[in-house]
């Protein structure tokens, strides 16, 4: 495995951008923190003349990119298992299934990854409605409110760990004072009821990622007009698409009438 450096920017965007919306999140670190840092790494293992696979640190944070099904397993595996501490890994799910085997106290959460263009026409106001919710996006002071209501809902729990708050908060606060991360709310009565956000937000696109409502106003339509309105701003802000993940026909439906539409399946190991 060879560490990349700043020289390899140009090499390495060649490479993850025959398929730009499962390296978004490479992409979107490469923008907001370079190659290399204390932040961020990227290995590369060459093989057979051919960049066969990287893998990129985001902190503990490992995704794993070849352009190849047939990529060197071993080599990933032999890698990811002498770092120091390891939260996750992402990438897509095929090339996950592959490594699967030699993390087995982990398992695969799988997704769909889906993009969208543009917000269809049609779709409802983001401006209010529904029934009263004040949508708005949201600033530092806000950050603390939205991290808590993440941290509450099951779904959510091996992402946003109360006790690890304190760093939560300041991690996302620091993320939208650099312009990677931005986040809409939903409210009612003043208490934040619904959130979104986006992750990796680059030059060209972003990933939105922490959809959630709170249990007893779910099924309303407040995550469906927080995430349009989050949409909406990326698009204003000039962003040439956007995607997100989602793991069930019910979420795939509410985001096909937004504008997205599905591309496969990404992973993450965990």
């Amino acid at each position: 495995m060879r560490i990349l450096q700043e020289q390899d920017r140009e090499e390495i965007l060649r490479y993850v951008r025959k398929e730009p919306e499962m390296n978004l999140f490479l992409i979107g670190d490469i923008e907001n923190f370079g190659v290399e840092s204390e932040t961020v790494n990227f290995y590369l293992h060459e093989e057979k003349d051919r960049w066969d696979f990287l893998i990129l640190r985001f902190h503990q944070f490992y995704i794993l990119y070849s352009q190849y099904e047939d990529y060197n397993a071993a080599e990933a595996i032999a890698f990811l298992s002498e770092q120091e501490k390891v939260d996750c890994i992402s990438g897509k799910t095929m090339l996950l299934e592959r490594i699967a085997a030699a993390f087995p106290q982990w398992k695969i959460d799988s997704t769909y990854m889906s993009r969208c263009n543009d917000i269809e026409d049609g779709a409802e106001s983001s401006s209010g409605e529904p029934d009263g919710l004040v949508i708005r996006r949201l600033e530092r002071e806000d950050v603390a409110e939205a991290i808590d209501l993440l941290s509450d809902i099951e779904e959510f729990a091996k992402t946003y760990k109360k006790k690890e708050r304190k760093e939560q908060i300041r991690r996302m606060e620091e993320e939208m004072a650099q312009g990677s991360k931005a986040a809409v709310g939903g409210f009612l009565n003043g208490s934040m009821i619904s959130v979104a956000s986006t992750s990796a937000e680059n030059s060209e696109s972003a990933m939105v990622v922490g959809v959630a409502t709170v249990k007893e106003h779910r099924g309303k339509g407040y995550a469906s007009a927080v995430v349009r309105a989050l949409c909406q701003d990326c698009f204003e802000r000039g962003k040439k698409y956007i995607c997100l993940f989602y793991d069930n026909p019910v979420a795939g439906r509410i985001y096909n009438r937004i504008g997205f539409k599905e591309l496969g399946e990404y992973g993450m190991l965990r």
